[in-house]
């Protein structure tokens, strides 16, 4: 029985009210909680998508052209595996600095106490930006592992 009422009928009236609110409140929290979560997972696999398809746009000018990328960089203008919203927006290049195009080198590989004599393909290194930003780059030969790692 309320402190506030003298009628004992009339007692839990104001109680009932209170706890809904603080009901509906707690669900309103969980609601906007939900929804900022929904947001950002549909923004990451929106930006996953668009990484997928420019790595595999790279990879496939690599494939098609290779190491003649190095003198004649033309098939990276084309973006032909790119939707028409990303081509204008999307830049893909060799990749500046030194290493972008590398060529084919020999080398000594010791595996099991047993030495190999062998040569390394050429590297040709690709980048795609946005703006002035590098989102990502693909090599056409994976770095070696330093030890340790």
């Amino acid at each position: 029985m309320s402190p506030f009422s003298s009628n004992p009928g009339n007692a839990q009236r104001g109680d009932v009210l209170l706890e809904a609110l603080v009901g509906v409140v707690i669900t309103a929290l969980i609601g906007a909680g939900m929804a900022h979560v929904t947001a950002r997972i549909v923004n990451n696999q929106h930006d996953t998508a668009v990484d997928t398809l420019v790595v595999n746009e790279l990879r496939n000018v690599m494939q098609l052209s290779g190491v003649d990328l190095c003198v004649d960089a033309t098939p990276l203008d084309h973006k032909n595996g790119l939707p028409a919203a990303l081509k204008s927006d999307v830049t893909l290049s060799a990749k500046s600095g030194s290493g972008s195009c590398e060529a084919a080198t020999d080398a000594s590989v010791q595996i099991g106490g047993v030495s190999f004599q062998g040569t390394l393909p050429p590297v040709v290194q690709l980048a795609a930006s946005k703006g002035d930003a590098e989102v990502l780059a693909v090599s056409s030969v994976v770095a070696p592992m330093e030890d340790g790692e």
